[in-house]
């Protein structure tokens, strides 16, 4: 197992989606995670109270709301991993009522609403924040019908049976040898990552994350259909799978690039 992921050498000319987990991801984390060759959620990352690992937007009259998921304040820089569930505040009924009152009459809310209520209930069982939040992601994926595969930090290994191909900072320029095949424009073997959207305050940079002859990528997030008048940007699937139910794929398709190098 990797102690860090700067240590990991990576898949030649890949394109690597580092992501943080996220209890409801919205459309600018979908969008990297759609378009890149690997998904690695890093659940070895520093937890950050900033970040939306616990925490996903909503819809409502008003505008939005934030669901988050409370922490024992004494984990708060853990690994996310290690961090723990405050049960002592009564964040599920809390979290299914603001889900009920601000969606009970879109047109998925009664087709999904029994199974994702089970799902929360399930997931409150857990001690570690983490596996909540695994499990509250699987279940959405699912309904989206997403077949995308992701992995996890904490379970990559580096056996000679099962290599892992990640993110090596030291190799700052291509081999010799791959410059004599391939040309001197030979920057395509060399992995690119994609991190968080807006995660600066919370997301430790990764040094492949600014190669210069990269840019960073523009992605088409287009609005949708929301329960109430106007578009509010970034709420998570929940919003997305209430409103279009098994119709959302059409807006996750329409996550494109629109620029990936110079």
């Amino acid at each position: 197992m990797p102690e860090s992921l700067h240590d990991i050498t990576p898949i030649p000319g890949s394109i690597i989606a580092l992501l943080l987990p996220g209890y409801s991801p919205g459309l600018a984390w979908m969008a990297r995670a759609l378009n890149a060759d690997r998904v690695i959620l890093d659940d070895l990352h520093p937890f950050s109270r900033k970040g939306k690992v616990h925490r996903t937007k909503i819809r409502t009259p008003d505008g939005h709301q934030w669901l988050t998921i409370p922490f024992v304040s004494e984990d708060r820089r853990k690994p996310i991993n290690k961090v723990r569930i405050d049960h002592r505040r009564p964040w599920l009924r809390h979290h299914l009522q603001a889900l009920e009152y601000n969606y009970r009459n879109s047109p998925y809310f009664d087709y999904y609403e029994p199974e994702i209520r089970v799902d929360f209930e399930t997931a409150s069982e857990n001690v570690f924040l983490l596996d909540t939040v695994r499990h509250l992601m699987q279940r959405q994926w699912l309904y989206l019908e997403l077949s995308a595969s992701v992995e996890w930090t904490s379970e990559l290994n580096s056996s000679n049976d099962d290599p892992v191909y990640l993110l090596n900072p030291s190799r700052t320029q291509v081999d010799e040898s791959e410059n004599s095949e391939r040309g001197s424009n030979a920057l395509g073997s060399r992995a690119t990552v994609w991190q968080e959207p807006e995660s600066r305050n919370y997301q430790i940079p990764h040094p492949l994350a600014g190669r210069t002859d990269y840019v960073e990528p523009a992605f088409h997030i287009p609005e949708y259909r929301q329960h109430f008048s106007g578009f509010i940007p970034g709420c998570g699937l929940f919003d997305l799978l209430f409103e279009y139910g098994p119709d959302a794929w059409q807006i996750l398709d329409d996550l494109r690039i629109e620029v990936r190098r110079k």
